[in-house]
């Protein structure tokens, strides 16, 4: 009995610590979308990260980092819908320019 209650305690303990997400994995996730955010990886820039995420945790900046990360990827999709829009309706428009075109000429 005490062999299965250890064992069941064991378990429990193994499926609590791979059941918690890595918090080093989403900060560096974050780390890694704010750089391509900002579009260069500057030496001071990364300091400034590790400063942040590790040495001393700012947990608001971390927040306000978020969102401006989460913000700036929303903004990107959106442009790009529009792109793909715009490109949509421009081939449209040549389709019809040479429709029209085609029967002009008949």
């Amino acid at each position: 009995m005490i062999g299965m209650m250890t064992a069941i305690v064991l378990l429990c303990t193994m499926l609590y610590w791979t059941a918690r997400p890595n918090y080093d994995r989403i900060d560096n996730d974050l780390k890694y979308r704010y750089i391509k955010m900002k579009g260069e990886a500057l030496p001071e820039r990364i300091a400034e990260l590790e400063e942040i995420f590790e040495l001393n945790r700012d947990n608001a900046k971390i927040r306000e980092m978020k969102r401006d990360v989460e913000e700036y990827e929303r903004t990107i999709r959106r442009k790009m819908q529009l792109e793909e829009q715009a490109r949509l309706k421009e081939r449209e428009a040549n389709r019809l320019n040479e429709n029209a075109s085609r029967l002009k000429n008949k």
